[in-house]
């Protein structure tokens, strides 16, 4: 799932590659037909008091222009870009699509994956057939001493069962590349989707355990025989969720930190030959490893040895059914899983035309193929440039603000310093593209290409083990409208289409690409030392730098926020999880005030007159009214509901508001009064 949210990499978080830790949302219907731009007074509704809800007075005329798509569970400016960046990805498949013998061998693959897919009439003819050889092997199943074979294989073709294994940057040294592994094996979002006893949650049960069924009725089983398997998956998977983590204990690297070795792994899994399963998946049988949650593999090992083997068949065969579901097989299994993950969960009215899906498939399983034609064509130097000399005036206000830090001590200082200087600045695109030789793609063959294209990346992730760490690998494609900070890289990430409007424009003023593009990098600036990112040094290992005082004081500051999102009700009876969200807001706040500062710095040396008015607003309202219509959003009930029990990211509406209200500069922008709803009578603040 594509994510749609600046972000932080949390390499601590998952095992095999850095995790996304990004607000979703689904690609929107269409581009908006009026111009994009980074500050649009079109948009503002001065029916609205600014001083009362700025995020509605930014945004009311954007939701008026901009009702919510039926295909859609949520639609806000980024995916207004996002479908824009897709027409041009599409232009480009469309061509790349042609057999023509002058195509390259990227376009060969980016096109006849994307013509694959494209053809549903053959999707449709084949059938189950691509997928039979995958059931028949779980089908032969007959021990458990059979099963770490069949499950490495099925891992390598992207098949979520159990558990899961890769590449990671151990916390100790993180120049070394070890093995990693984590929980895995669910069908419902995350862990608690099993537990949570109110009403919404035991119903969302039932219709998954009613979906399962529908799975198992479409692959061919008896429809008795399918209910029974469906509840056989519900348990399996109920038992492998309390065993986990949940998604707030995995914030803190602390949790997942639990070096081992493959010996050491091997001895506690007495019921799984983890030998077999290596020597299968080609992966290293010696070396360092670390094992993000010894309680899960504990129980997962007792799963293996108490669980009746055709049970273990059925869960398997489960998750084969859903991990090719969506454009690779049939559309009876397409729309079954649309209606599942999409309409139910969260709320969606339509599916999404099949060309805007298979060209979000194409970018993630080629998306550097995909990515430097798209460089070559739509991002041109000078907006790299441009971004680079932003960066570079926001992270001199970082350093300005520690040194203005009254809570924080000399010796943590001069720590916090170090760790800014070394931060590396990735903008645009790799420097080294991927070499995607070695993968074989069939025109005709939609779910043969899905799965040649997940062994490629299976292996290419576990060929790291061992090796120097690549610090100019990339977690994003460059078409991706989103950014991230990697606590272990320990370096920010802006892929090209981000970089332009409504986001960042050379067309508009410094008030508004600050506002808006400028606090995006304070906040993956931010990430670095926000409650995650905070307790890796600057060469991105696992270590405390801090004194004990200033993070006791850090502590408090932030638990000030963490009560502050816990009192927000996103939909009824549903509250945000402060502790969840808390990185993510840690890094609006104190991206925005970096931003702020840089800007200020900006406008003074360039002689910015403020009391000068463009578009009815002075320099200083621009930056704010920019900052908040990048979050303009419109998001469906259900998706809400998602979203503040999985998501740590706030609802947009919160990311504006209650950002702004903790900031005294923005109510002075305003003239707003103490009483005033944008004025926190309990400001936090710690970056």
């Amino acid at each position: 799932m594509h994510a749609l949210r600046r972000c932080s990499v949390a390499a601590v978080a998952t095992l095999a590659a850095a995790h996304l830790f990004c607000q979703s949302a689904a690609p929107a219907t269409a581009p908006a037909a009026h111009e994009l731009r980074v500050f649009d007074p079109s948009l503002i509704d001065t029916a609205v008091a600014p001083c009362d809800n700025f995020y509605r007075f930014s945004c009311n005329k954007w939701f008026e222009r901009n009702p919510l798509p039926p295909d859609q569970a949520s639609y806000g400016r980024f995916t207004e870009l996002f479908e824009l960046n897709r027409l041009h990805l599409k232009e480009i498949l469309d061509a790349a699509a042609e057999p023509l013998p002058t195509r390259t061998a990227n376009e060969q693959k980016i096109g006849d994956e994307y013509a694959s897919c494209m053809d549903v009439a053959t999707v449709d003819k084949l059938g189950l057939a691509p997928i039979q050889p995958e059931i028949d092997r779980i089908a032969a199943l007959n021990s458990p001493a059979q099963l770490p074979a069949l499950l490495a294989h099925l891992q390598s073709v992207g098949v979520n069962a159990f558990f899961g294994m890769g590449s990671g940057q151990d916390f100790a040294d993180s120049s070394k590349v070890i093995t990693f592994y984590g929980s895995g094996g669910l069908g419902l979002p995350e862990r608690d989707y099993y537990t949570r006893t109110d009403a919404v949650s035991v119903k969302q049960r039932e219709q998954y355990v009613d979906h399962v069924q529908k799975m198992f009725a479409l692959a061919g089983e008896p429809d008795a025989q399918a209910t029974q398997d469906a509840q056989t998956v519900l348990a399996i998977e109920t038992r492998l969720a309390k065993a986990s983590l949940t998604i707030t204990e995995q914030r803190d690297p602390q949790n997942l930190n639990h070096p081992t070795d493959v010996a050491g792994m091997e001895t506690m899994l007495t019921h799984f030959s983890l030998g077999d399963f290596l020597a299968e998946a080609h992966a290293p049988t010696a070396g360092k490893a670390n094992d993000n949650e010894p309680k899960f593999f504990a129980e997962f090992n007792a799963l293996v040895a108490d669980t009746p083997i055709d049970q273990i068949r059925t869960y398997l065969r489960w998750h084969l059914l859903t991990a090719f579901a969506a454009t690779a097989m049939p559309e009876s299994f397409d729309q079954e899983n649309w209606n599942f993950y999409s309409h139910i969960l969260n709320g969606a009215e339509k599916q999404q035309e099949r060309w805007k899906r298979c060209t979000s498939r194409v970018d993630n399983e080629l998306g550097e193929a995909l990515g430097q034609v798209y460089v070559a064509k739509y991002f041109p130097p000078s907006e790299k440039q441009r971004t680079l000399d932003m960066t570079l005036a926001i992270e001199q206000a970082m350093d300005k603000d520690i040194d203005s830090l009254d809570w924080m001590s000399a010796a943590t200082k001069v720590k916090a310093k170090e760790k800014l200087h070394a931060v590396m600045n990735k903008i645009g695109y790799p420097d080294k593209w991927r070499d995607y030789s070695k993968l074989h793609i069939v025109r005709g063959d939609s779910l043969g290409d899905e799965m040649r294209a997940r062994q490629f990346e299976f292996a290419r992730d576990l060929a790291k083990i061992g090796k120097p760490v690549d610090k100019g690998e990339w977690q994003m494609t460059p078409p991706t409208v989103n950014a991230y900070y990697d606590p272990q890289m320990n370096n920010v990430n802006f892929p090209a289409g981000y970089l332009q409007p409504p986001f960042f424009s050379g067309k508009e003023d410094d008030a508004a690409n600050y506002g808006d593009m400028g606090s995006t990098i304070g906040h993956e600036l931010t990430h670095g030392f926000d409650d995650e990112g905070r307790q890796f040094d600057k060469d991105g290992n696992l270590n405390d730098w801090w004194t004990k005082d200033d993070g006791e004081k850090f502590n408090a500051r932030a638990e000030c926020m963490v009560k502050q999102y816990d009192a927000i009700e996103a939909v009824p009876g549903v509250h945000l999880n402060g502790k969840l969200t808390l990185g993510e807001n840690l890094a609006d706040l104190g991206g925005l005030w970096l931003a702020w500062l840089a800007w200020l710095d900006k406008a003074q040396a360039a002689h910015v007159d403020m009391t000068v008015k463009m578009d009815g607003y002075t320099p200083d309202q621009r930056f704010w009214i920019a900052y908040a219509q990048q979050w303009c959003t419109q998001t469906r009930p259900e998706r809400l509901r998602t979203q503040a029990q999985t998501d740590p990211h706030a609802p947009d509406e919160y990311r504006t508001n209650s950002v702004l209200q903790d900031l005294p500069d923005f109510a002075k922008s305003f003239s707003c009064k103490k009483t005033d709803k944008m004025v926190s009578a309990d400001a936090c603040r710690v970056w």
